[in-house]
């Protein structure tokens, strides 16, 4: 998804999240910034030519998509934004990109590497203004921002990605760079903070501009993160879908006001605050009564308006146990995927044309998108759990024991997939969470003991009265600037590594090497499926010899008539 960024009087770079979680518009006069990783990596479907930019209920659960997020988002104050991969999965969603939100944002909307074919000309230009320079008003800082999308290969085609590093040797980037009167460049994008992109695009500045300060605002990995590229540039990454506010503050610029010269080393701090209401009134010194503003209410009343259509609160089921993506080993009883493997999918996978088949079904653990928590399982639980609306396909009648080696090459042998040159776009670890991506090993919390070490290097906000406050789990990150970033004190959660896929089978007895199966997998994840067959010795050509299976039936839906089915509320 689009991420955004603003910029205020003190220099204090900001960018609001797509996701709609946050209702509330903050006082024009609070220097509170924002940055937020709201991605939400995308499954096309593949069966209908339907828009999808998948993320919660209040984009996903109308027809069409996205009906009332337009009308949200206007309302918002935001200086620079950029295009994410969900926006350019379908032709439909980046028209969409294209014909709304880039007007709406007019001047703020930037799209330095990526073009789009025009709706109605059929020609050829930018999705928006490849960069953009501005002048804060306070300060009289001058800008020069950017806006990318990482080197995206799955984009429909009636959008262009340029890579990175191509668009780094274009004749507007070059001149654009070359700018003698800038005081900072602000690089934003849906993009690593630590990633070949931006650090092709730090070293063409610094070959250009020695002194001059750059700040990157990345994500897609879902993490928060802050890497220091050297003295007198850094980036922040803000965590995942809306949880997470970044604040990022630098002093010491040289403006066209202050006379700073352009050698002194400016300060670079950040904060990763919790997105909360407590936050909020604790940054801003306000409370409940003093912190909103009528144009705040007129939009959480928007929000709520929209949630009411949309019927996001109605509850399906209660869920009895919270059941975790990373937080607990996989396989066991708390884990999401062995609930998905051993009960979901095993009760709902069928398709009556193949009626009596055994089937050996494949899902790739970032299919999930977030956990299940104990209560009550509503209608936007289940687009926050799983948005996507990729569908199955299938190859019929392959040997249990060839299936099966499909599977061990997508878990266990990622050198395989990744060694030819033309294979490095199927990389198996992106079938997995995004987040596991930073995370080579387990992070294993043992006991208290941890939590206690980590909070004695901690600044603790200030505390009145003989009590000590509940510390509550949640992020304790480490990062180039240190350990002291989360804003909130917390204790650590463990994390577990996943595999790529999960298997479920579709027959009890079914273990012979010499019974076929239906071999069947989220449609998504078909390239991936493909080159692994080709390893496991199975002539197929999935270009001919796959189908649909369980034609309009995503994953998404399987889940929801499995909770509505099973999991019964109380005092329903």
């Amino acid at each position: 998804m689009p991420s955004y960024s603003a910029i205020n009087s003190r220099c204090h770079t900001s960018a609001h999240s797509r996701s709609p979680m946050g209702s509330m518009a903050l006082p024009s006069n609070v220097p509170l910034l924002m940055l937020a990783d709201a991605d939400r990596k995308g499954l096309p479907m593949e069966q209908t030519g339907e828009i999808m930019v998948e993320g919660n209920g209040l984009y996903d659960a109308s027809e069409p998509k996205g009906a009332y997020i337009p009308d949200i988002l206007r309302q918002q104050q935001i200086d620079v934004m950029c295009a994410g991969n969900h926006e350019l999965y379908k032709q439909n969603s980046s028209e969409t990109e294209f014909l709304t939100t880039v007007p709406n944002f007019r001047g703020s909307y930037l799209a330095s590497n990526i073009d789009i074919l025009h709706p109605t000309t059929g020609e050829l230009g930018p999705l928006a203004p490849r960069f953009k320079k501005f002048t804060t008003e306070k300060q009289g800082i001058r800008i020069v921002a950017f806006g990318f999308l990482f080197d995206f290969t799955k984009n429909y085609n009636n959008t262009i990605v340029y890579t990175v590093e191509d668009t780094i040797r274009t004749d507007w980037f070059q001149e654009a760079i070359r700018d003698d009167e800038v005081d900072l460049f602000l690089v934003i994008g849906h993009v690593p903070v630590r990633s070949k992109e931006y650090n092709a695009v730090f070293e063409e500045i610094r070959n250009i501009h020695w002194d001059v300060p750059i700040q990157f605002f990345g994500g897609h990995y879902h993490i928060r993160d802050y890497a220091r590229y050297d003295s007198k540039a850094y980036g922040l990454a803000s965590g995942r879908f809306m949880e997470t506010i970044g604040f990022m503050s630098i002093d010491g610029l040289s403006t066209s006001k202050n006379g700073i010269k352009p050698a002194q080393t400016p300060s670079f701090s950040r904060r990763y605050i919790d997105n909360n209401l407590y936050s909020f009134h604790h940054h801003t010194g306000l409370d409940r009564d003093s912190f909103p503003t009528e144009h705040g209410r007129n939009v959480s009343h928007l929000i709520q308006q929209s949630r009411d259509a949309l019927q996001l609160d109605r509850v399906h089921g209660c869920a009895p146990k919270d059941l975790w993506m990373t937080r607990v080993k996989y396989p066991s009883q708390d884990s999401i995927y062995t609930w998905l493997e051993k009960q979901v999918l095993p009760n709902q996978v069928k398709d009556d044309s193949r009626k009596g088949k055994p089937a050996l079904v494949i899902v790739n653990t970032g299919a999930i998108r977030f956990d299940i928590f104990k209560g009550p399982f509503t209608q936007d639980t289940t687009f926050i759990v799983s948005p996507f609306t990729s569908g199955f396909r299938y190859i019929k009648d392959i040997p249990y024991g060839k299936a099966q080696m499909v599977v061990e090459v997508l878990n266990k042998q990622p050198q395989i997939l990744t060694a030819p040159k033309d294979h490095t776009n199927y990389a198996p670890w992106t079938l997995a969470p995004p987040e596991q991506s930073m995370y080579m090993h387990d992070k294993i919390v043992e006991s208290d003991d941890v939590a206690a070490h980590y909070l004695t290097d901690q600044s603790r906000l200030p505390m009145s009265g003989p009590f000590t406050p509940e510390i509550l789990p949640g992020y304790t990150t480490a990062d180039d600037g240190g350990i002291d970033g989360d804003d909130t004190v917390h204790s650590p959660i463990s994390f577990y590594r996943v595999p790529n896929c999960i298997q479920a089978l579709i027959s009890p007895g079914t273990s012979a090497d010499s019974e076929r199966v239906d071999l069947v997998y989220i449609d998504f994840i078909e390239p991936y499926v493909a080159l692994a067959a080709k390893f496991a010795s199975l002539d197929v050509d999935f270009s001919r010899d796959s189908d649909v299976y369980m034609p309009f039936e995503a994953l998404t839906d399987l889940i929801l008539d499995w909770v509505k089915n099973n999991w019964k509320c109380e005092d329903a």
